[in-house]
């Protein structure tokens, strides 16, 4: 396995993480008051009540993958693609200039998401942290800048992951059909059964 085939394999790999983390991060921060006003929160969530097993899966289901696949940057088992075969020194060092960040989903991927650790103690539950939003938008720039320092001295290439928060765009346009689909559905059940099956309209009265 040369340098060449692990950093192309990572182009992709980064650029699905990236997009992941896009789509988690829409849907999660959606509902926070904290993150959107409190008018477009009470929207985004109303829609998503309606809709909450998709949304519930979707959002977990994006929070697995961009835990999961952005860690196989750093996985040191010798038969695994890693970063560390392309620069095993620059990777140690990125790895301890980000290591909060990496900690809290190494331990979300070791202990919660690969498998699930049993308490110790019986009376209380294991709480792992998610990082914030700001810490996970400077991991992933740290982690794409470094990544494009290792192609710049393995093929002389560049890459830009931008295309990966497209998603954040679809995301969005998905909640404003929803919002007039629902809308639609709800005039739908209103004129059937205020109308339809009213027994005063016109044409059962001539």
């Amino acid at each position: 396995m040369d340098k060449k085939e692990t950093t192309d394999y990572f182009r992709s790999n980064i650029f699905e993480a990236y997009g992941a983390y896009n789509g988690w991060k829409m849907i999660m921060g959606s509902k926070s008051v904290g993150i959107v006003s409190k008018e477009m929160a009470e929207r985004y969530v109303k829609i998503q009540q309606h809709h909450h097993n998709f949304f519930g899966l979707a959002e977990r289901a994006f929070l697995i993958q961009f835990v999961l696949l952005s860690l196989h940057s750093f996985d040191s088992d010798d038969r695994s693609f890693s970063l560390y075969k392309v620069n095993e020194l620059k990777t140690k060092e990125f790895i301890a200039a980000n290591k909060s960040v990496l900690d809290s989903l190494f331990d979300l991927r070791n202990k919660l998401f690969a498998h699930r650790d049993v308490p110790t103690d019986k009376s209380t539950v294991v709480q792992y942290k998610i990082p914030s939003i700001i810490d996970l938008d400077q991991f992933f720039k740290n982690l794409m800048d470094f990544y494009n320092q290792l192609t710049s001295v393995v093929d002389g290439s560049s890459t830009m992951f931008s295309n990966a928060e497209d998603i954040k765009r679809d995301i969005e346009f998905l909640f404003m059909n929803i919002y007039r689909g629902e809308d639609v559905r709800k005039k739908e059940i209103e004129i059937h059964w205020s109308w339809m099956e009213n027994k005063g309209k016109i044409s059962d009265i001539v």
